[in-house]
């Protein structure tokens, strides 16, 4: 169990000087208050960088250039050491007492500019380094073993965002945090050094003076590897928008529908011409479509109805004929070399050979005669399958079928906006046709996209095998091979643990989830079931009264902060059976909750949450008596007051916050 015990900032922003600020206490929940703009996102800013340095600042201000935001943070009102200085301090039950610092010495650009120190101490004295190891790189590695930076910042919270969470889509940086968690991070570090050492064995095996072509396979591999991720990445989101599209038109629909109700018999007569029409539409969009993805490329390409137009079976039989040479002068070859007989009847039974093999015709002009015949082979079945012989025709007459059917929606949507004048049905019709457009343009990226995926699965598969070729020219039994037999099965064993991991965290993530939202959300009562997909971790909501995936729904600010606080609390509940427990700091930590939800949220869950919680709040946050009702809970630790003490400087002192708070409303 860890627990953070101080923080101390030297001339960082508006804290110049010196300041230590206590983080545990009596009780498991420090709250750290200020008025806005006095310091909470400092101190928030503060433990990001001691702990992580330029990764941390990078993880809250991507984009941003690190070196230039820490010579803007050193306080205008610092003290003449010339230097930042960070630190946290921590307390492990197994190790003792862990201090990080990390010192930003502010020097001229013709002095070198800022330069950095680190170093970490257990118990005061200062961790050994390896042979060659510099203190920064022992720093950055010790930490990321002890604390790995993605399942830590999943515990550094900022309330505000919370409630621009999409609980659909769990980003990486989410899916890295929680496998940290659960221990799954080694084995994704553990898989990134077996690659390496995979790649540095294939290097070995390459033929002298070869080592380039490996080099260029192994890069080719890991570009086509990065482009397939990226196309998932866009199908996926390309696949989200053509749904809400889907979705939204459902909805239109329905609205229209009670709309014309109120305009009586005719207007429903009218409703129902348009709904008609707007059916047949999506069916002959859904088979332009299908066209689109198999035949009609083939059709605008030239590729003719019958493949006889392009000498098919002459362009095969001369293929055939030629290869039929070919082997037939290897058996000559070989028989004249095991014979033994002299050069000079060799080179006279290799010329009467050649000759006879000789098959003069004229050069066939196809443009099959480029393919080989496993190419050709390859064509004919997918010329079968997409049935080319009668496609043209097929594409024509879909497309005039749709353009009739365009037609006759345009006239019932027209008769339909003019018998409903001023019930809005014209402005809903108008947004129909917009994601109609939407859903088609989607449709065709769906398509490219899953085009562009094949394609990279193809030149994988391609690449693999070249490189499987160069090992297959050296002996199996080879010392090299059978060290890449041996990463092989070690790679497909991390795979099977990971995936196993990830089923068992499953369930009590699932359970603790729900334990966390029924803390948080009245709607609670309302939850049926929970299951979270363990290959990405998104969640699905089942909630009485609604059909679907809860989260489907358009989320309030407030829904989406209390999906956010639901899975922290599962992954910091969860995970204490996997790895280390960790503490949890959040800022601003009832935003965009009304008074009863903030109640509930301050009570009944930040408690709850883990081991150590540290608040940092505004005086809106805890206001209203939810102070008071924290502090007699017999949770509340160390309290924190961050008080102005000129214009450029502030201090951080223990202080009862009863007042700063305000006290119950009632009082």
């Amino acid at each position: 169990m860890v627990r953070f015990t101080k923080l101390s900032m030297r001339n960082f922003k508006r804290f110049s000087g010196e300041h230590h600020i206590p983080l545990t206490g009596d009780g498991r929940v420090t709250v750290v208050a200020a008025k806005n703009g006095l310091g909470k996102t400092t101190i928030m800013d503060a433990i990001h960088v001691s702990l992580y340095g330029k990764k941390g600042f990078s993880h809250i201000y991507p984009g941003r250039e690190f070196l230039d935001w820490m010579a803007k943070a050193h306080s205008v009102d610092a003290d003449d050491s010339g230097m930042t200085s960070l630190s946290l301090e921590m307390n492990d039950e197994a190790l003792g007492n862990i201090r990080i610092t990390r010192t930003y010495w502010i020097m001229d650009e013709s002095e070198g500019g800022i330069f950095e120190e680190s170093g970490i101490t257990i118990d005061g004295k200062p961790l050994q380094r390896l042979p060659g190891e510099t203190r920064a790189g022992l720093a950055e590695r010790w930490i990321e073993d002890f604390l790995p930076h993605a399942a830590m910042t999943r515990f550094l919270v900022d309330g505000e965002k919370l409630s621009h969470l999409d609980p659909k889509r769990i980003d990486d940086d989410i899916v890295r945090g929680i496998d940290d968690a659960t221990g799954i991070g080694l084995l994704h570090r553990m898989r990134r050094h077996l690659d390496n050492s995979k790649r540095s064995t294939l290097r070995s095996l390459a033929p002298e003076g070869q080592e380039d072509s490996i080099n260029t396979l192994l890069e080719m591999h890991t570009g086509f590897e990065q482009e397939q991720l990226a196309r998932r990445a866009s199908l996926l989101e390309a696949q989200e928008s053509a749904e809400e599209c889907s979705d939204r038109i459902t909805q239109i629909q329905e609205e229209i529908e009670n709309l014309t109700k109120e305009g009586g018999t005719e207007n429903v007569q009218l409703r129902m011409d348009y709904a008609i029409g707007q059916s047949e539409l999506t069916s002959s969009r859904k088979e332009l479509h299908q066209h689109l993805m198999e035949a009609l490329p083939f059709v605008v390409a030239g590729l003719p109805s019958d493949l006889e137009t392009w000498g098919l079976e002459e362009v095969i039989e001369s293929k055939a004929s030629a290869k039929r040479a070919e082997e037939h002068m290897q058996f000559l070859n070989t028989v004249i070399n095991e014979s033994g007989i002299g050069s000079k009847t060799a080179v006279k039974l290799i010329n009467t050979g050649s000759k006879m093999v000789e098959t003069p015709h004229e050069t066939i002009q196809s443009p099959l005669s480029n393919l080989d015949i496993p190419s050709i082979e390859k064509l004919i079945r997918r010329f079968s399958e997409l049935g080319m012989s009668d496609a043209r025709e097929r594409i024509l007459d879909c497309s005039e079928e749709a353009i009739r059917r365009l037609r006759d929606f345009e006239t019932a949507e027209q008769n339909l906006k003019e018998a409903t004048s001023g019930m809005g049905i014209s402005e809903k019709a108008e947004e129909l046709k917009d994601l109609a457009k939407q859903i088609g343009v989607k449709q065709a990226e769906i398509a490219q996209y899953k085009g562009e995926i094949s394609q990279a699965d193809a030149a994988i598969r391609d690449v693999e095998k070249r490189i499987d070729e160069i090992r297959q020219r050296e002996d199996s039994d080879s010392l090299l091979n059978r060290r890449l037999s041996r990463i092989d099965d070690l790679l497909s064993l991390t795979e099977l643990v990971t995936e196993r991991v990830r089923k068992s965290f499953a369930e009590p993530l699932e359970a603790s989830f729900r334990e966390g939202f029924e803390l948080l959300s009245r709607k609670s009562g309302r939850l049926q079931e929970i299951s979270i997909d363990t290959d990405d971790y998104s969640t699905k909501l089942s909630m009485r009264g609604f059909e679907g995936n809860w989260l489907d729904r358009d989320l309030s600010a407030t829904e989406r902060q209390h999906v956010g606080l639901a899975l922290i609390y599962a992954l910091r509940r969860a995970s204490t059976e996997w790895a280390l427990p960790l503490p949890v700091i959040i800022d601003t930590p009832t935003s965009r909750m009304d008074s009863e939800h903030k109640s509930w949220s301050v009570t009944r869950f930040y408690p709850q949450l883990s081991q150590q919680v540290v608040v940092l709040a505004t005086s809106d946050d805890l206001a209203g008596g939810l102070f008071e009702e924290l502090e007699e809970s017999g949770v509340l630790g160390s309290q924190i007051l961050v008080r102005e003490v000129s214009e450029n400087s502030v201090e951080a002192i223990s202080s009862n916050l009863s007042t700063f708070f305000g006290g119950r409303l009632d009082e």
